[in-house]
């Protein structure tokens, strides 16, 4: 298999420097997964149409886009007024990863948004988010979702749709699982946990296929891989967002290794055809 080439987006300080930066792990995980990472840093533009125009050529370049961690999204963006416990944000990264998550999208490439990236990405895509979750989510008896222990430990499951796209990357061929005699079988993973905002609304074309015990999203995908063309185009098999961190649990959980490997393989081959190959998403 070739090596992808991984456009990934950097965090801003926001203090004087104004430095980019990303945490290693990210492009370790990429890289273990045989891809090259590519740091994908955003520039303070004036216009909107010049973040539209540098996310074109960007994506021209990369096989796939991982939208990473890091600081809260502005909620101008989705239409509301930001409210005091909504945390920092930098208004150029906002921009600019929109402009990268509907371009890839518009073009059929692969996606995976990691923590604030689900969150970017439903955004970008016309959903709305919580902005803390222990203000505003209406279930108060809530998990530790911003946990204490070390980053690869696990903190808390999610239940994930046993028939999703993202249960099939997990998954292999394990045969886990559960559907209790009634519903939607679903399979219980463990997953670490970093954040205090959350998808809200799931944006149009897309469905939550993960929860945390509390309710709240853990994962997002296309409701189907034969959508109709939609305003920002019609998303790949694997434009999938993540609220856990699987970049720093890899070496401890296959779970967290396939979805690299799967995210690789989709950028490698397009998500059509191949050897080993379910509906262009791989089976390891």
């Amino acid at each position: 298999m070739k090596q992808a080439l991984i456009g990934i987006t950097a965090d801003i300080d926001d203090g004087k420097s104004r430095k980019h930066f990303l945490h290693e792990s990210y492009a370790a995980a990429l890289y273990h997964a045989h891809c090259a990472p590519l740091l994908l840093a955003a520039p303070d533009l004036c216009f909107k149409a010049e973040y539209e125009a540098l996310a074109e050529r960007f994506i021209a370049c990369v096989d796939g886009l991982l939208l990473s961690g890091g600081d809260d999204v502005n909620a101008l963006l989705y239409k509301e007024e930001n409210y005091a416990f909504n945390g920092a944000f930098t208004e150029e990264r906002d921009l600019f990863e929109i402009a990268l998550c509907r371009c890839a999208v518009y073009h059929g490439k692969p996606v995976l948004g990691i923590c604030r990236g689900i969150q970017s990405m439903n955004v970008a895509l016309g959903g709305s988010l919580f902005q803390d979750i222990a203000a505003q989510y209406p279930d108060k008896r809530m998990l530790g979702h911003y946990q204490k222990a070390p980053a690869y430990s696990a903190s808390h499951e999610v239940e994930l749709a046993y028939s999703s796209t993202l249960a099939h990357i997990l998954l292999g061929n394990d045969s886990m699982g559960d559907d209790g005699g009634v519903g939607e079988r679903v399979v219980s993973l463990l997953v670490n946990s970093f954040h205090h905002q959350a998808v809200k609304r799931v944006a149009p074309g897309f469905v939550a296929v993960a929860h945390a015990h509390d309710g709240v999203i853990e994962a997002i995908e296309p409701v189907t891989t034969q959508l109709p063309q939609a305003q920002y185009g019609q998303p790949h098999p694997f434009t999938i967002g993540v609220q856990w961190h699987p970049e720093r649990m890899y070496l401890r959980y296959k779970h967290a290794e396939r979805l690299f490997q799967g995210f690789a393989a989709a950028c490698v081959w397009g998500g059509g055809g191949g050897h080993g190959l379910t509906n262009g998403i791989p089976i390891f």
